[in-house]
Parts: structure tokens; C-alpha cells; sequence
């Protein structure tokens, strides 16, 4: 970003040039010629600093080059090397950077005319998401602070960490199939499937699933065959699968700093959990060999169409990757679109009641719905008794909401629980083993 910096007069000048017409009259009143030439180098000062503002124009740029810091246990903690480049008009004589890094550091830096940048390394936070790495301001000051500029910018660059996530292995299908093929049994005949029925042969059937047994059993004279019998199966069809993910607010597991719920301080996230359960899900059904779509909750209405493959299962873990907290806890005027027959996925942390109705709403119209409950485990070290108490409230009001859920048929899962990656894996597992239960049933378990 450059531009032609907008110079200001200081009073640096004509304090110089009022002290030294003071201290010259003074001189003269009193016969004190060596009062009178004190005031002469603050005049001089003001005659030279009643200069022309520096020609040209100012700027800076921020750049961002991402590398990996193996320890010595051999686990990997992603760094960053930033760089601000700096371009300073002729005749500045001071440049200050105002640059904040990520985890809130902060600083400011004093450069000389002649430096074009300024390098450092920082570490990411520990979360996935968009991450600010730097933000710079750039402040310009000409001999003795005649004229400032400034500040210019802020310019900033972000890096986006991609969540850590292994791929869901069993995981609950739909009321409905769709699709004429698929790695599912469907309720249609056709081909592919299991072994449906055994029947008369009619034009369309292939040769190869005569099944020559029956047919000689059911003939009426022994030695000669009066009908073929072919052995039916059922066709094969795919499952469409929505992840709706909760973008509206990130909510720390630190309950201290839930009111400040600054990055560097409130700990595990709960859309850093959010992105690993989208990626692990979307993942999951993709290999599975099924479509999957994802879309947001509140916060920029992205949404991701459904498909299938290992390409568009890139754009949507790119999509999760980069969603962002909205910051605004406000409702939802309509809701993301979702095919006919979907399992539905809804990803959130529930303390309010915006995701829980747009999971109700869903079961209402005939899909299958999981709640998948991504508030972190809560840390109440360095809370206040006000807001010990505080969260038991808060949190007996999200209990009652996800039993609400559950009696409307609505599954829940909790991504965060005590059990940890062994109790998420086997409360999907049992999901995956449930018939999904049929529109309009209640309390279904």
C-alpha cells in the first residue's frame, strides 16, 4: 500500500521560535548579550524548520512465508517468518512501525531513512482458523518533528491453519436414499445390491443371474422347463449429508475469559473444535463413498453445494479451514438450503437457542438430525465466584436445551466430552447402528 503521506505542522517550530525571540528581548532589556545568544540557535532552529514537506510517496506491505519448527520429540509447531516493507520518502528523518503479532505482543520500532523492511519469526496460536500473524502502522517524522505523517496503514496478513482431524469410520445414514447407484441398499430392485427375491424371468433380466436350480425345481415336466427364474437384488443408491457449522461467536475453554475471550488467553476454541468435527465428518462421508455439503450458521452464509470426490472434498475442508467467527449472536432470517432426505449435521455450542431451533426445524421436515456439541470442556481456574456461578447457570440452561433437542428426535453428540476421541468414536458408532426414526417421531433413542 503506498500513498502520498499527508504532512502536518508540529509546534516543535514555533515553540523554538517563541523561546528565542523570548530569550533574545531579554537579552537586550537587561544588556545581557550572552541571554541574547542563547536564543539564537532556538531561532535558527525555527528558520530551518520552517522546511518543505518531503517529496514522494509512503507505504507498507506485509508478507507472510510459513515454515515448520520440528522439536527435538519430533512433533511440529508451525511458525511464521513475517516481513514489513517499509517505504520511506526522502528527507524523513525518523520512521516508527507500530506492529502487533500474533498472541497480542505488540511494539514499536524506531528505523532509520535507509531501512526497506523489517524481518521476524513468530509462533501460530495453537487453534486452527484464520490467523492474523501481523498488523503494521507506519508514523513519519522530518528533523527535530517539524512535520509528522501518519499513521498509514494498518496493513495487515493472516495465515489460515487447517485443522488437525482423522476421518469419521462409522457414521448414521439418512431417513432416505437418493442416487441410482451408491454403496447403500435400497428399498428399489435393481442392480448391485443384496439378494432381494427370486422370480420369473422377464426381457431385461441378464442371462447370468438365472438361477437354474428354481427353475428346474418349478417345472411342471421333469426334463423340460416351461419358465426361468432369476435371482433379484436390490439397487444401490448414495446418502447426501449437510454440515452446518455455528459461525455466529467462538467461545474459549477458559470460563474467565469468556466477557474478554481474547485468542491468546481463552485456550482451545469452540470453532477450532467446530472445524475439526466438519473436516472428520465431511471426510467421513466422502470416503464413504457418499455426497456431503457444508454451509454456515450465522456469520459471511457460506455455503458449500453437495458433491462428491476427493476434489470437492477440498473445497469444503478449504471452506472450513477459513470460517471465521461473525462475532454477532444475532438469529438467522433462513436458513441454509438442504436436499430432500439429508442427514443433517448441526455443529454448535447451543448457549443460546438460534442452532436449536434451526435443528427442530429440520427434524420437523423429515430429516435426520445430529446435534453435535462442540462447547470445550470447561477450565474454572482464575474465575471469580460471580462467575463460577454464572457458568452453572449458563450451563443448566444449555443442558435443558439439548434435552429439548432429544425429545424432538434430534440426536446429540458431544465432540468435546470427558470420554474424549474413544467416546465421540462410540456415540457415533451407536448412531450408525440406530434406525433413523421416521417423520414426525418423538423421543426416538
Amino acid at each position: 500500500m503506498r500513498q502520498r503521506p499527508d504532512w502536518t505542522w508540529t509546534a516543535a517550530p514555533a515553540l523554538a521560535l517563541g523561546l528565542g525571540v523570548v530569550l533574545a528581548a531579554a537579552g537586550l532589556v537587561l544588556g545581557r548579550p550572552d541571554v541574547a545568544l542563547l536564543g539564537a540557535p532556538l531561532l535558527l532552529t525555527a528558520a530551518l524548520g520552517r522546511q518543505r514537506p518531503p517529496a514522494g510517496e509512503a507505504g507498507l506491505d506485509v508478507a507472510v512465508d510459513s515454515r515448520l519448527d520440528r522439536r527435538e520429540d519430533g512433533s511440529t509447531r508451525p511458525r511464521v517468518e513475517y516481513r514489513v516493507g517499509l517505504a520511506v520518502p526522502p528527507g524523513t528523518e525518523l520512521a516508527l512501525v507500530r506492529l502487533r503479532l500474533v498472541g497480542g505482543r505488540s511494539r514499536v520500532l524506531a528505523v532509520g531513512p535507509g531501512t526497506t523492511e523489517l524481518r521476524g519469526e513468530v509462533a501460530l496460536l495453537g487453534v486452527s482458523g484464520p490467523q492474523e500473524v501481523a498488523r503494521a502502522e507506519l508514523g513519519l517524522a522530518t528533523g527535530d518533528a517539524a512535520l509528522v505523517a501518519g499513521p498509514l496503514g494498518p496493513v495487515s496478513a493472516e495465515r489460515v491453519l487447517a485443522p488437525a482431524f482423522a476421518p469419521v469410520a462409522d457414521l448414521p445414514l439418512p431417513p432416505g436414499l437418493r442416487g441410482l447407484s451408491g454403496v447403500h441398499d435400497s428399498s428399489r430392485p435393481g442392480q448391485g445390491g443384496d439378494f432381494r427375491d427370486v422370480g420369473p424371468f422377464v426381457p431385461g433380466d441378464r442371462l447370468r443371474r438365472i438361477d437354474w436350480r428354481t427353475t428346474a425345481r418349478r417345472s411342471s415336466t421333469p426334463g423340460e422347463v416351461s419358465e426361468l427364474y432369476v435371482r433379484r437384488s436390490l439397487a444401490t443408491s448414495d446418502a447426501a449429508a449437510v454440515v452446518v457449522l455455528d459461525s455466529r461467536d467462538d467461545v474459549g475453554e477458559v470460563v474467565a475469559q469468556w466477557g474478554a475471550n481474547r485468542a491468546e488467553r481463552r485456550g482451545t476454541s469452540s470453532l477450532h473444535l467446530a472445524r475439526q468435527a466438519a473436516s472428520a465428518l465431511a471426510a467421513g462421508t466422502v470416503r464413504r463413498g457418499d455426497r456431503v455439503g457444508f454451509c454456515e450458521l450465522g456469520g459471511a452464509h457460506r455455503a458449500t453445494a453437495v458433491g462428491s470426490g476427493d476434489r470437492h472434498l477440498r473445497r469444503v475442508l478449504a471452506a472450513v479451514a477459513t470460517t471465521r467467527a461473525a462475532g454477532v449472536l444475532s438469529g438467522v432470517r433462513r436458513l441454509p438450503p438442504v436436499p430432500p432426505a439429508a442427514l443433517v449435521y448441526v455443529l454448535s455450542t447451543f448457549l443460546d437457542d438460534v442452532a436449536g431451533a434451526a435443528a427442530r426445524t429440520w427434524r420437523s421436515r423429515g430429516h435426520r438430525v445430529v446435534a453435535v456439541d462442540v462447547l470445550p470442556a470447561p477450565r474454572l481456574g482464575g474465575s471469580t465466584p460471580a462467575q463460577r456461578l454464572a457458568h452453572r447457570v449458563v450451563a443448566a440452561e444449555r443442558e435443558d436445551r439439548l434435552e429439548d433437542l432429544r425429545s424432538v428426535g434430534v440426536e446429540v453428540v458431544s465432540w468435546a466430552g470427558a470420554a474424549g476421541t474413544a467416546g465421540r468414536r462410540a456415540q457415533l458408532r451407536a448412531l450408525s447402528r440406530r434406525r433413523p426414526a421416521p417423520r414426525g417421531a418423538v423421543g426416538a433413542r
